[in-house]
């Protein structure tokens, strides 16, 4: 028999996984914070001397194109920019969970689901910033979050999960439907339930309950996050961006969603070729 939600929550919160949950719930508060300063990222990063280390070595990578060596963490606040390196630590500390776990089964491994989630973060990142003129940065952490929930059934629900993946395989349904008739649950609802334990903020919370369902509203608060990360995870299966969770994208809602964003086709396919630029740029300099 499955182990219930409740049950999970409290393997997980048991787990080294719960050692991330400090300095996510941290870097979260200073992502939505206005009032957030460079001391503050610099004091959170260098805390931890290993994500320090990891930051200072990603920072000076070809990706960000720097001229002069970063020594320091405060150097590559100013140099390389406070989004970028809220952004850097927090790819290095939730990569954190994705270390691979070998050769891919039915399409799946960390790694695979790992690139995903890093495109769509990235492609929500774009579309804030060039469709809404937002900053970005609590719609990247809901893109980098939204699968939270398959690394917890992959480490703690293993057999059922390689039960998952077959089943979808073979019917060829999508992810969620197929955890829906193994577990009676799927990973949004597992990653909502651990936001919401962990205390990130409610619109967080809400969007990774959601982030590939129909669900949001016109009413919703959380509804251009949602259709932002929605529309940012069809465009990665679409273009076969890491681990594909379904064999085929409900087109009708994902261009409801478009047509409710306003974002015109041409345009999501010109950040799309950027966001696959970056992944590979990125797997170029080692970071896959």
């Amino acid at each position: 028999m499955s182990k219930s939600l409740e049950e999970l929550l409290l393997l997980v919160n048991k787990s080294n996984l719960s050692s991330l949950k400090t300095t996510l719930v941290k870097l979260i508060e200073v992502i939505h914070n206005p009032d957030s300063s460079v001391t503050d990222l610099k004091n959170l990063i260098e805390i931890d001397p290993p994500l320090s280390a990891n930051v200072l070595r990603r920072a000076n990578s070809a990706l960000y194109g720097m001229r002069r060596g970063v020594a320091s963490i405060m150097d590559a606040i100013i140099f390389v920019g406070f989004d970028a390196i809220v952004e850097l630590t927090l790819n290095q500390k939730f990569f954190e969970l994705f270390q691979d776990n070998g050769r891919k089964t039915y399409g799946y491994s960390r790694t695979a689901l790992w690139e995903h989630c890093i495109g769509v973060a990235l492609c929500g990142k774009l579309l804030y910033r060039r469709e809404f003129r937002k900053s970005g940065g609590g719609v990247y952490t809901a893109g980098l979050l939204h699968d939270i929930g398959i690394i917890v059934e992959d480490k703690f629900l293993h057999d059922e999960f390689i039960s998952i993946l077959a089943t979808k395989e073979k019917t060829e349904s999508d992810l969620l439907s197929a955890e829906r008739e193994v577990l009676g649950y799927c990973h949004q609802d597992i990653g909502k339930m651990l936001a919401e334990n962990w205390n990130f903020p409610e619109e967080l919370c809400r969007v990774i309950g959601m982030a590939e369902s129909s669900e949001a509203g016109d009413a919703d608060p959380a509804l251009l996050m949602a259709d932002t990360i929605y529309v940012s995870n069809c465009a990665c299966q679409l273009r076969k961006v890491g681990f594909s969770e379904t064999s085929r994208i409900d087109v009708p809602a994902y261009e409801f969603r478009l047509n409710r964003l306003q974002i015109k086709g041409r345009a999501l396919e010109i950040i799309m070729d950027e966001v696959e630029a970056q992944i590979a740029q990125m797997k170029k300099d080692g970071w896959f």
